[in-house]
């Protein structure tokens, strides 16, 4: 059948029903990472569209592979921009280069209410490697590094005193679930004047049995840039907690440096000290930046011109998930996605807000895609206060951020609230988020423009 109006041919019986709507937002759930192989990754990195600039996990794994001697690397990126992906991705990299990779999620481990310290950090690097299951009927340096783990714990902190009873096997479940036995026994460690060689000569020996066995070994710690950066208080105490993530890595950078490859990440905030973090730990901080929608050079009228491989690029990632039959055109597709301007997380909640909204049988419309982005536009808006806008303003036509230092706070804000994202060509640079740029005064694409290109 044919829709003459939008020119595009539907293939049968729309069938949007309530169970496809429950599938649909199973597969659209936003901050999942895609692993490699998943039916609903896409490539944003290969050679001819190259969205995000320079390959970011390759530069990772090229530090690693190549380097005579363990290194530290840190990444950061917008929460739900994908480095939980990348860093999926990194790992069966180095995997199949004969790295061992252990791939941590350690945000449960960290709280929200206190400020991060080092001790923390490496409390949960030791944690990282400690095998799953019961490592005591496994084989190898594994066992003898899980076993050793098990007699510092004991002798250095008073577990039974905390409420932990049971073998390492209970001991560690218990602490990778309850942040705040993990930071009971994180500061009795801490008070410890041999903590941190203590931490590396474990981590050490874990090393040498790796690279005796032929497998060097890496750790990634992902998830803890998510907690304890003072979101939810004000901008006094934030800030306090913004420096303990700054005095962790920059103070006390050489604490986190053990003799193993280890990878952090960080929160999106800590790029603005990205010089003093890359002379610290002798590499440079990977920024995960968004997809491009739009091209880095504005048009000779000033407005955004609109990079069509990028676009392009969304709607088809977009597609994995929720194919392209249930839209009323392929251009309602690229109209969400540009105006999520290349942040997935957006996108996906751009869509799942239109799969709530369309009614059983029909297909996601213009006008439903409308409703949702005036919706999410809401949510940023609320967010902008008003010393941000003409800010906001002189980085969409510079296309950089002033980093004087009275922006130096409001590059922390922008980035963390989602309200200034992050792009990469052959430099990095800087935008206000496409949904703020009504608010703005700022003319963004027209409909007839995406329906154009996308035919």
């Amino acid at each position: 059948m044919i829709d003459f109006k939008m020119g595009f041919p539907l293939k049968g019986d729309p069938i949007l029903d309530r169970a496809t709507k429950k599938k649909l937002i199973k597969d659209c759930k936003v901050n999942e990472p895609i692993p490699k192989g998943d039916r609903r990754h896409f490539n944003f990195d290969k050679p001819e569209l190259e969205l995000r600039g320079r390959l970011w996990r390759h530069r990772v794994a090229d530090v690693i592979s190549l380097a005579n001697e363990s290194t530290t690397q840190i990444v950061t990126g917008l929460s739900g921009s994908g480095k939980s992906t990348e860093l999926k991705l990194l790992q069966s990299d180095l995997q199949e280069e004969g790295f061992q990779v252990v791939l941590a999620d350690a945000a449960s481990w960290i709280r929200d209410d206190q400020p991060i310290t080092t001790r923390d950090i490496l409390l949960a690097l030791i944690l990282a490697l400690y095998p799953s299951g019961r490592p005591d009927s496994g084989v190898g340096w594994l066992t003898e590094y899980a076993k050793q783990v098990w007699e510092f714990l004991q002798s250095e902190t008073k577990i039974t005193q905390l409420g932990l009873k049971g073998g390492i096997t209970e001991v560690k479940a218990e602490l990778t679930t309850n942040d705040t036995l993990f930071q009971q026994v994180a500061r009795q460690l801490g008070e410890l004047q041999s903590f941190r060689e203590q931490v590396f000569d474990l981590l050490n020996t874990a090393a040498r049995a790796a690279d005796r066995a032929g497998s060097p070994l890496v750790l990634i710690l992902d998830g803890i840039e998510k907690r304890a950066t003072g979101d939810l208080s004000g901008s006094e105490e934030r800030e306090r907690f913004r420096m303990h993530w700054f005095g962790a890595f920059l103070t006390n950078a050489r604490d986190l440096q053990p003799p193993v490859h280890v990878v952090y990440t960080v929160p999106p905030f800590m790029i603005r000290r990205a010089s003093e973090l890359s002379a610290g730990f002798g590499t440079e901080v990977q920024f995960l930046p968004m997809v491009r929608m739009f091209q880095r050079e504005l048009a000779a009228d000033g407005r955004p011109q609109l990079h069509e491989p990028g676009a392009r690029a969304m709607r088809d990632a977009l597609f994995l998930r929720v194919p392209k039959e249930h839209f009323e055109h392929p251009a309602v597709a690229a109209w969400l996605a540009v105006h999520s301007g290349g942040y997935m997380r957006d996108l996906l909640r751009l869509v799942i807000d239109c799969i709530f909204q369309v009614p059983a049988g029909q297909r996601i419309t213009r006008d439903l895609a409308d409703q949702a982005i005036i919706q999410l536009r809401q949510s940023y808006r609320e967010g902008l206060e008003l010393q941000y806008e003409s800010l906001l303003r002189q980085v969409h036509e510079n296309r950089e951020f002033p980093m004087d230092a009275s922006n130096r706070e409001y590059m922390d804000s922008l980035l963390q609230g989602y309200l200034m994202l992050r792009y990469h060509n052959h430099t990095s640079w800087y935008d206000a988020h496409p949904l703020l740029w009504r608010r703005l005064e700022i003319e963004g694409p027209t409909w007839d423009e995406i329906v154009t290109f996308d035919l």
